[in-house]
């Protein structure tokens, strides 16, 4: 009897770790995204996404809510969707923003408004943990002035802001917004180089990544942050960085 007892124990906390480790795995994310390259012609960043219509898209919503949910009015008020592709000279990021309401600044102020946000890891290490390097891309977004009034000293052209390494000139990096009904869309185009990428990009190739929305519907703070990964924000972290692989034109990793 003593043995049917410590078997049926055993069975049960064996079936128990089982029933918890599936539940672990699905509630886990996906943390491997692939970037596939655009053949020519590239992107135009001039606002027009026609050339992104057969690009895989990243979804945003309530559960990549990953800072001040409390703030979180519904997918009206902050949500969206990126594609990425590349090819031998550049990245390119395409970002649709579900925003109701729009503020906006220039620089290193528009870290305080609504902006899109891409962390760039150009050295990803497998199950990493700890602080950020100083290698670490961190580029903001901001989508400008949505309806222009043409005075030069009101209106904000959409532009891109390092915020590390904060010594970066963006110049070169194209960037172009446009308005929508529901909120706007940013489309970009950085030079490989400004991303600490050095070589040639080739298919295969892994790099860390997430990319962030970020709403301030008082222009005074940020109020909402959404991450394409969905653990709860923590700070920068090399436990919460995604995997990104470059891939052929079909967009599958091999």
């Amino acid at each position: 009897m003593k043995n049917n007892k410590t078997a049926n124990l055993l069975k049960t906390t064996v079936l128990l770790s089982l029933m918890l480790l599936q539940a672990a795995y699905a509630a886990e994310p996906s943390l491997v995204f692939a970037c596939p390259l655009k053949p020519d012609p590239p992107p135009v960043i001039d606002g027009d996404i026609r050339e992104w219509e057969r690009l895989p898209a990243f979804e945003v919503e309530e559960k990549n809510v990953t800072w001040g949910k409390a703030n979180w009015e519904g997918e009206e008020d902050l949500s969206g969707s990126f594609k990425v592709c590349y090819d031998s000279n550049y990245f390119y990021l395409l970002a649709e923003v579900v925003d109701e309401k729009i503020t906006i600044a220039g620089g290193k102020g528009m870290f305080r408004c609504d902006h899109v946000e891409m962390t760039f890891v150009p050295r990803y290490e497998e199950n990493a943990k700890g602080p950020i390097e100083s290698d670490w891309r961190i580029i903001a977004f901001s989508p400008g002035t949505q309806q222009p009034t043409g005075d030069i000293f009101s209106d904000l052209s959409a532009e891109a802001y390092f915020a590390a390494p904060s010594e970066t000139d963006s110049s070169s990096v194209d960037v172009a917004s446009m308005p929508r009904e529901d909120g706007y869309l940013i489309e970009a185009r950085i030079p490989w180089k400004l991303l600490g990428v050095t070589k040639r990009p080739e298919i295969g190739d892994v790099f860390g990544f997430d990319l962030h929305l970020s709403d301030s519907d008082s222009g005074l703070d940020q109020e909402t942050l959404t991450s394409l990964n969905p653990t709860k924000w923590r700070g920068r972290q090399k436990e919460n960085i995604l995997k990104l692989v470059l891939t052929g034109t079909d967009g599958i990793i091999k």
